[in-house]
């Protein structure tokens, strides 16, 4: 057996050097994307130390092999009643790193190469619905305009109407991001960085109407990085 595989120091090494190395300087991945793998290794980590009974710092190569990948995953689902999607984007973060691995640690080739032979599990999308627009003044109706939380959550559902955001872009909105000119606008920032398409970084969508009359009254005195839910908040 190579020593390496054995020494908890090189294991550590890596997971550092892929997080530092790999995906921030090289591969210049969204903090989003940075945040997901944390939190995947993370769990992983501490399943991995009830499993094997050995702190994060103790683990070595060895320990991070196909069937503990595999234990696992089946553990999200089970025990965190986490979904088949979210599982398998816990697999994704486990593969990128078993890949980083067999690049820079040959005697771990293996090892990675079976972590990567770990198939997606396949599930069904199931068919999205829609609201009617007289449910969906229904659900504008609904906040109490008379208070600040109402108003913000007034101007937060008519905006997720209007421009189609996910609420992880709505609420990353800056004030300074919304136009209420000739044509309102929401500047949208979404996960990745290419503006060809409309999740993209970059999109805009149009306010509309309704949205316009509610965002009007609530950012007189918020101009620039403030988030836009925070100006909703104080209205």
């Amino acid at each position: 057996m190579n020593p390496l595989l054995a020494d908890s120091a090189e294991f550590s090494a890596l997971l550092q050097r892929f997080f530092a190395e790999r995906l921030i300087q090289q591969k210049n991945v969204s903090p989003r994307t940075v945040t997901a793998y944390r939190d995947t290794f993370r769990l992983l980590l501490r399943y991995a130390e009830s499993e094997r009974g050995k702190p994060p710092a103790k683990l070595t190569l060895n320990d991070f092999d196909a069937t503990l990948v595999l234990d696992f995953l089946a553990h999200l689902e089970a025990e965190r009643h986490n979904s088949v999607r979210s599982r398998n984007a816990r697999l994704a973060a486990v593969r990128a790193f078993a890949n980083y691995v067999a690049l820079q640690c040959p005697p771990a080739l293996q090892l990675a190469q079976q972590i990567l032979a770990i198939p997606m599990k396949r599930f069904d999308k199931p068919l999205l619905g829609f609201l009617s627009r007289d449910e969906v003044q229904a659900l504008l109706a609904a906040p109490d305009a008379n208070t600040w939380c109402g108003r913000r959550d007034r101007i937060l559902i008519a905006l997720l109407y209007n421009t189609g955001a996910r609420v992880s872009e709505l609420i990353g909105i800056p004030v300074a991001d919304v136009t209420l000119e000739a044509m309102p606008s929401v500047c949208l920032h979404g996960n990745r960085r290419n503006a060809s398409t409309r999740s993209y970084d970059g999109r805009l969508a149009s306010a509309g109407p309704s949205s316009r009359s509610i965002l009007s009254t609530m950012i007189w005195d918020s101009r620039g990085p403030a988030p836009l839910a925070g100006a909703a908040s104080r209205g």
